[in-house]
Formats: C-alpha cells, structure tokens, sequence
C-alpha cells in the first residue's frame, strides 16, 4: 500500500500521528527539567535484579521477564530470544520505537521465523511499554523519566549481550528503530563493546525531534533550546565511537527524524535512505529488511546463510 503513496500523504500520515503524539505528552515534561540528574547518574542507579532473573535460562527460545531496580522503583521488562542454530553465532540484539505495541511487532516482521538471518535475535522491551498509555504517561512524564527509559533498556542490553558471549557468541551488533535507533546508538556510546550499530529511521539526537515537533504545531516550550539539547541530544555520547562500525537509514520524508536535520550526524558513515516518511517507512517493512540484510552481507561476508537468504520479495510489503 505505502509504495503507491504519493509524497503529499506519506507526509500527512506522519503529521497524523505527530499531532496526536503532541496532545498526548504531560505538560509535566518541561515543568520538572530542573532537577533531573545527569543521564550516567540514571543508568549507574539502574540494575537488573539478579535474585530473580535465571541467568542460565536467558539463551532459551521465548520470551524471559526482567526486574530491574531503578531510582524511581522496580521496573518489569521483558526480553523475546530467537537463538540461532548455531550456539557461536553472532547476537544481534534489536530494540523497537517508542510507544510500539506489542514492543515486538516489528521484530517480528523485520526477523520472520521462516527466513531467520544467522544470527542470536534478541528483541529488547523498554521500561514503561507493557500498556498503551503508559509510553506517554511514564516515560514522558519528565526527563528523568526519559533517562529512566534509555537505562532500563541498556541494562537489558547489557544483560543480553554479556549472556550471549559468555556462551559462545563471538560478538554482538545492535539494530532498532525510531527511540530503538536512538538507544542503539547510546549503549554504544556508552559501552563501545558492539560490531555494528543499525539505526533506522532515527538519530542520536532526540531533542531536534521535539523542537521540530513543537514547531509544527506550535506548542510553546518553556525549556530554551539551548537546555533542551544539553538534557536530549545524545550526540557527544555517538561522537565517543568510531562511526565505521554505523550503518544508518534514514527517510527522506520522514517528520518524526527530519533528513535535513538529522543527515548531518551520519556524515561519516555509510547513510542509506529510503523515499518514506516515518510511519509509512516503519509500516512499509521490505526495505527495512533490505537495508538489515545488505548490512549483514556486508558485516558476515562469509556466512553462506547470509548470503543466500531468500526473503519474500523484499520490494513487497512483509506482512
């Protein structure tokens, strides 16, 4: 349906969701900013509860529910392993977008399991994503909310990837989409210890998104752009690694992460794009999985599995 889309309504499905994504943000959110700690603050108060989280149990097929005991509260998460069959293959751990239900809907579709790629899949659930309303209700309830969220998700990560290894996996790469893309880029940031970084429709700087947003519809923001960037454009944190081992994908018509505002972060990485806004290109799967299977080629040359794969005709939708 998306590849008949004329440019027009790509962009209208994105201002759609955008506006109803704006009424739904708490007025808290810029009320509260003053007194949020540093981001690293967050995460190193942020620890999955190993008294009731069987490690030896996280490389079994399904899904395995996570404690994590946080700053503000314990926080249930969950984690959905695909393992591979070969137990020294690769993890490719995969995070979805912010306010995506179920949190594994396009891991699902972007992973199919009758065309599994050759590698661990683990698909991550972040904080505040076990309800529809909660995405809004708790993680944009304030900036530390925010930060609670991206460190509860790197702590999953973290948790998999250290899992993974120690069993086998020889390394461990990242892909996700939207707020997905964004957490890959901060675990990376933060822990330089991932192959590859595959960020889809997004970038490391999530306050141009709400600044773009604001605009759009005209919402006054009472925090000054200048602050807003320090609190949520994770760029310092993208500029610590080597952008080599970065395989982005951006949509040229996407109003959630705006090409003309976010390309220049990808400068020195191989940037492919895709003519989609972001609702369309998040629903419009195929090239997707096309830009996910050319970066495994690229990334596992000589796996045979890789390079053979037959996927459904990636320029159709994947159901």
């Amino acid at each position: 349906m998306f590849s008949v889309l004329n440019h027009s309504v790509i962009r209208q499905l994105d201002k759609l969701v955008l506006y109803t994504m704006n009424q739904r943000v708490p007025e808290s959110l810029q009320t509260t900013y003053q007194d949020t700690p540093a981001f690293e603050t967050v995460l190193a108060q942020t620890a999955v509860d190993l008294s009731q989280t069987p490690d030896y149990a996280l490389s079994a097929p399904g899904e395995h529910t996570i404690q994590l005991n946080t700053m503000l509260g314990p926080i249930t998460c969950h984690v959905r392993v695909r393992p591979a069959r070969d137990p020294h293959a690769p993890l490719l751990i995969y995070h979805h977008g912010f306010s995506e239900m179920p949190y594994y809907g396009s891991w699902q579709r972007l992973f199919p399991k009758n065309h599994p790629y050759p590698v661990h899949s683990v698909c991550i659930q972040a904080p505040y994503h076990d309800h529809w309303r909660a995405p809004f209700e708790q993680s944009m309830a304030s900036v530390l909310h925010i930060y609670q969220t991206f460190a509860g998700s790197l702590r999953l990560m973290e948790l998999m990837q250290n899992h993974f290894e120690a069993n086998g996996a020889p390394y461990t790469m990242l892909a996700g989409v939207s707020w997905g893309g964004i957490t890959s880029l901060l675990y990376e940031g933060l822990f330089q210890r991932t192959a590859a970084v595959i960020p889809m429709l997004s970038s490391p700087d999530l306050a141009q998104v709400l600044l773009d947003i604001a605009e759009m519809f005209g919402r006054p923001i009472d925090i000054s752009r200048r602050e807003l960037k320090q609190l949520l454009d994770f760029s310092p944190y993208f500029d610590r690694f080597d952008n080599d081992k970065v395989y982005p994908l951006l949509g040229e018509r996407d109003l959630f992460f705006r090409y003309e505002n976010h390309q220049h972060h990808f400068a020195n990485c191989q940037l492919n794009t895709i003519s989609q806004g972001h609702i369309s290109g998040f629903f419009h799967i195929a090239p997707l999985r096309q830009h996910l299977t050319q970066t495994l080629q690229h990334l596992i040359p000589s796996n045979k599995q890789v390079e053979d794969a037959r996927f459904p005709a990636i320029s159709q939708p994947v159901a």
